[in-house]
């Protein structure tokens, strides 16, 4: 696992994310609602109301954690997963850290939330969900 995070927090939730899966992080202005996309910009079925630009490519903004919404105070973190990127609004981006070690979740344990949660760690005395981006990224894809 990675030596340094991005630690963010998602509603109540504080959450670790691999600093080597980060491409950007973003404030809210960069959103633009799907109605003021340039035309072609994005697919014609979509559905998804908040759409940001990073490197020329546009992604649909989801929420990091479900019961979470995306806000004119979010942040957004665009991640990446071999060559799949996908853009999460947060809360808040705590910072980039070196965190204590992380203690592995049981496999078993795993399958009971929808979360695709891999482990757990402390940061200043706060746990920290680490999530696994690349099932993540495969679960918003539908795998």
């Amino acid at each position: 696992m990675a030596d340094r995070v991005v630690i963010v927090r998602s509603a109540s939730q504080l959450v670790s994310l691999s600093f080597e899966q980060i491409d950007e992080i973003l404030g809210a202005d960069r959103m633009e609602s799907i109605q003021d996309l340039p035309e072609g910009a994005v697919p014609d079925n979509s559905t998804d109301p908040y759409w940001v630009n990073s490197g020329g490519e546009w992604f649909p903004v989801n929420t990091l954690l479900p019961g979470t919404s995306v806000s004119a105070g979010s942040q957004i973190v665009i991640v990446r997963s071999g060559d799949v990127s996908r853009a999460f609004a947060v809360d808040q981006v705590l910072g980039i850290e070196t965190p204590g070690e992380m203690a592995m979740l049981p496999e078993r344990t795993r399958r009971y939330t929808e979360i695709p949660i891999e482990g757990v760690r402390f940061w200043k005395d706060n746990l920290v969900l680490e999530l696994d981006l690349s099932r993540m990224i495969s679960l918003d894809l539908g795998s």
